[in-house]
């Protein structure tokens, strides 16, 4: 991209921004890091593409970068979501950085040779003491809005929840699925009691709060002509006796 320094910019702004945003451990500065990624570089470079021999102003390009961002973060999330692990950052970033990247290279192939960017020059508007200390107070709630937004608050009356479940999927094997909605990690051990099997198969898994782990238990032999019941029994770490979670499915018998 020589000769186009503002594709260029954006393409490292957007490596650099991804980097930081899933290298970064604290929450709310994660997001800082991120926020171009996700709110300008992407619409910048599609912009940039759809306006690669035409000249546009200012507004109609603060807009249209805003805009476009936003619609690849909605279109987006379709594609996102159908991706192994669901919406995660990882998934996101590797996204954006492709959509920026993809557009910018577009984008300085269709330029002509010596494009320069050219926008009007704008004053800077005269503002009341009373006004600039609305807009000051007003960026600062912004701030404090975004940081809140990314901390974690204990919540000790809330009640969670662990789900279990099964799917007799494929023919040799069943697969059990715990998912933890509680409020700290917790440890579990799963029991599965297969027919024909005299001893049930047995597995302990750690969770963390909004954590799902899928496991595949394998089935002796052929699944059974007539249907036989599968039962899943979840015991919290450390206790005996009634299970914590339990769940039947019937396999074989032609399904």
């Amino acid at each position: 991209m020589r000769g186009h320094r503002d594709l260029a910019f954006a393409c490292r702004a957007a490596l650099a921004s991804a980097a930081l945003g899933l290298l970064i451990p604290i929450g709310w500065l994660s997001f800082i890091a991120a926020a171009p990624l996700f709110f300008a570089l992407p619409g910048y470079a599609i912009t940039s593409l759809a306006f690669a021999r035409r000249s546009r102003g200012l507004a109609p390009l603060i807009a249209l970068t805003l805009g476009l961002s936003l619609a690849v973060l909605v279109l987006g999330s379709l594609l996102v979501s159908a991706l192994p692990g669901g919406l995660r950052a990882g998934w996101w970033a590797a996204l954006l950085v492709v959509v920026t990247l993809a557009a910018s290279w577009q984008a300085a192939l269709r330029r002509d040779p010596g494009h320069r960017i050219s926008l009007p020059a704008m004053r800077p508007p005269r503002l009341a003491t009373g006004a600039i200390a609305l807009l000051a107070g007003g960026l600062v709630l912004a701030a404090l809005a975004i940081a809140i937004g990314f901390v974690t608050f204990k919540a000790p009356n809330a009640v969670g929840f662990t789900e279990l479940w099964i799917s007799p999927r494929p023919a040799d094997a069943i697969r059990v699925g715990v998912g933890s909605q509680e409020q700290e990690r917790r440890s579990y051990r799963l029991e599965v009691r297969v027919p024909g099997d005299a001893a049930p198969v047995e597995r302990r898994l750690s969770l963390d709060p909004g954590q799902t782990k899928v496991l595949r238990v394998p089935l002796p032999g052929q699944p059974p002509a007539r249907a036989q019941r599968v039962v899943a029994l979840l015991y919290q770490a450390g206790t005996q006796g009634r299970p914590y979670r339990r769940v039947n499915a019937w396999i074989g018998g032609g399904g």
